[in-house]
């Protein structure tokens, strides 16, 4: 059924596009409206289809079917003496790369994201070397600017964030099928941590001691399916300022640890995360000794940098952590910002938003972070600094001139996926181009103006509210001694008392085990030792998706443990496994669950003793019964759609996209709202 909802879904979408004034999903004629001032970019599918919304799911726990990879030709016109870039000239460049449709929410987008994995490290388009790249298609960003000013704003700190170029996108989803115009993309660097990027230590079985400090990486994010996760003991401290979830690995490959460097990252006596959240817990009043377990700087940087984008999934999904090789935790770098800027519940939100949040607001009550921020923040918004007005609107209007040069091209309406047009969401990118970014300009500068005038206001009185009401704390945040109220009347005293931090470096020094080579030439790692899969990491994805969805047929499956078998928290746990039927030892997993379609696991499950928790003729009547209601429903709602177009033609302006009541992320999406609770 949850197949045939999408299918129609779809349906509705292209109706909508179809009714709009000048869209016309035609293919291409005129090879003029095919040259290009960006650079062009082909993607043709060579060994299968992309998926659609009817694709076969197979049996839950496995990966979602529409982020299944195709081996595509990727071909590349990026003329260097700045000659047009034409569709139909010889590619500069040529590529064979897999690519899948990706992200939670955007995947339902008819501009779709696009990840790229070369076969080994490839320089595209001018970045640098590296394997993994992205596609980004801006879809309900109207000005295609936003993840390219987040990503720039970050890196003008000094630090490392994706480095981004538009593109005109071309895209062949089936194999033989001539490439049609798919918008203006923002091609990025996906987070990695290699050489050319975040720059992290490497870890193997080899690393020992202080080695096994870094690197690491992870991220605050549900758990999708195939995704590690460390089981770290869930006690107070992490309930507490972890709030209570597993961080997502994004550094080693899962596939890459072995069980020492596992049980040393969840051991609370050796792990750098619990022994962390117990510091917060219970040595506030010691705040010097933060900058063991943090990088102060990198803290600064990342908070000011999430207060001014007003970013709606700010300080709880996509938040990214590392840790280099015997150095403090850093934070970033930063990512998915298309709802920031003004560009979603938070528009007009006048308040920080750190306080939301435990762990985040437990960090303002040290006053080294605190001064670190008013210092930073006063000299980066300073004249000639890259967080000045003069700044921001200066790159804003140079990322947004060759824009307005293709759009003016564009021969229908500039929202639409027309040749040269920007194909972005029509219902909410309204009036013209030039709107939307003054429109970002304001919501950018006015957030910034509101910081400058309540900065200092993160001096303050500490109590319970404010900190969290566990622990001793200080009574101020502003000097060493806590007892200290002085900040509260003269603040540049206090911030200026602080120097910033140097800026971290890429990891240069040697690799596990250099330093013993001569005498690990001929050493057998025991099976501690040896890279190894473990199930107690391994996530099924139930957090990431909603429940009764395509493929999820039992209501009782685990995060972990092929989705059907459990573990104890912290080092050394095994999967124990529950049902007891059709399980394969070790992982839990169902021996069908990812092998057979839902339709084949449905037949074989007749013959299994877990036949009695449905039958097929109760699924194929209820299944039938609900398409009826659905049918109709978005038969009644396909008319409602035409009947809001014929009402908005009439308006000049309407309102700008505001997402400002919670709404529920389609299938694929993380079972959060897109608007937070409490904003």
């Amino acid at each position: 059924m949850k197949t045939y909802v999408r299918f129609l879904a779809a349906t509705v979408a292209a109706l909508y596009l179809q009714q709009q004034e000048g869209i016309a999903a035609a293919p291409i004629g005129n090879d003029q409206l095919r040259c290009h001032e960006f650079p062009v970019v082909i993607v043709s599918a060579e060994s299968g289809s992309f998926p659609d919304p009817t694709c076969n799911q197979l049996r839950f726990p496995a990966e979602d079917c529409l982020k299944e990879a195709v081996v595509s030709k990727i071909e590349v016109i990026d003329n260097k003496d700045g000659s047009p870039n034409c569709f139909e000239a010889p590619p500069t460049a040529e590529y064979r790369a897999k690519t899948n449709y990706r992200g939670q929410t955007s995947l339902f987008f008819p501009k779709h994201q696009l990840g790229v994995k070369f076969g080994e490290n490839e320089a595209f388009l001018g970045l640098p070397e590296d394997m993994n790249f992205v596609l980004n298609g801006p879809y309900v960003d109207c000005t295609l600017l936003r993840n390219h000013l987040a990503h720039y704003l970050f890196r003008s700190t000094g630090r490392y964030s994706s480095r981004s170029r538009h593109v005109a996108m071309y895209f062949s989803d089936k194999p033989g099928t001539p490439p049609q115009y798919s918008g203006i993309y923002l091609l990025l660097e996906k987070m990695s941590y290699g050489t050319n990027r975040v720059g992290l230590a490497k870890m193997d079985g080899r690393c020992q001691g202080k080695e096994l400090t870094g690197g690491w990486a992870w991220h605050n994010d549900p758990a999708s399916y195939g995704d590690f996760s460390p089981n770290l003991v869930i006690d107070q401290y992490q309930n507490e300022f972890g709030m209570g979830e597993r961080p997502v690995l994004a550094h080693p490959s899962g596939e890459d640890t072995s069980q020492v460097m596992r049980d040393y990252f969840v051991n609370t006596t050796t792990g750098f995360l619990p022994q962390y959240y117990r510091f917060l817990w219970n040595n506030m009043t010691n705040p010097d000794g933060l900058e063991q377990h943090i990088d102060l700087g990198s803290f600064a940087d990342y908070i000011l940098h999430t207060e001014m984008s007003l970013n709606v999934d700010a300080y709880r999904r996509s938040t990214y952590f590392f840790k280099d090789r015997d150095q403090p935790i850093n934070a970033g770098p930063v990512w998915d910002l298309n709802l920031a800027y003004g560009n979603g519940a938070r528009r007009n939100f006048k308040d920080w938003i750190y306080p939301q949040y435990t762990y985040w607001k437990r960090l303002l009550c040290n006053y080294k972070l605190t001064s670190l921020m008013i210092q930073r923040w006063k000299m980066m918004r300073s004249e000639g600094q890259p967080w000045s007005d003069s700044a921001i609107t200066s790159f804003l209007d140079e990322s947004a001139q060759p824009i307005r040069r293709q759009l003016s091209k564009c021969t229908g309406p500039w929202q639409t996926n027309v040749p040269q047009c920007a194909s972005v969401d029509v219902l909410n990118c309204n009036g013209t181009y030039e709107s939307r970014l003054d429109d970002l300009k304001s919501s950018v500068l006015g957030r910034a103006r509101w910081m400058d005038e309540h900065i200092t206001d993160l001096y303050k009185k500490l109590d319970g509210k404010t900190c969290s009401f566990v622990g001793e704390i200080p009574k101020y945040n502003c000097a060493a001694n806590g007892d200290d109220d002085g900040c509260l009347k003269e603040p540049a005293k206090y911030y200026n008392a602080v120097q910033f931090p140097a800026i971290r470096k890429p990891f240069s020094g040697p690799e596990c085990g250099a330093q013993m080579k001569s005498t690990m030439d001929n050493y057998q790692m025991t099976e501690q030792e040896k890279p190894s899969v473990d199930n107690c990491w391994l996530s099924s994805g139930v957090r990431a998706i909603y429940p009764n969805e395509k493929g999820v047929r039992d209501k009782t499956l685990t995060e972990f443990c092929g989705g059907y078998g459990t573990c104890q928290q912290g080092p050394g746990a095994k999967c124990e496994c529950h049902h007891g039927v059709d399980l394969e030892p070790g992982s839990c997993r169902r021996v069908d669950a990812e092998y057979k379609s839902i339709k084949a696991a449905e037949a074989a499950k007749l013959n299994s003793p877990l036949r009695g928790m449905n039958t097929e003729s109760k699924t194929t009547s209820n299944t039938n019964h609900a398409v009826l209601h659905v049918s109709v429903g978005l038969f009644v709602l396909g008319a409602i759609v035409l009947a809001v177009l014929k009402t908005q033609r009439r308006k000049q302006t309407p309102p700008p996209l505001h997402l400002s009541s919670p709404r529920a992320a389609g299938y694929g999406a993380i079972h959060t709202a897109t608007s937070p609770r409490h904003v």
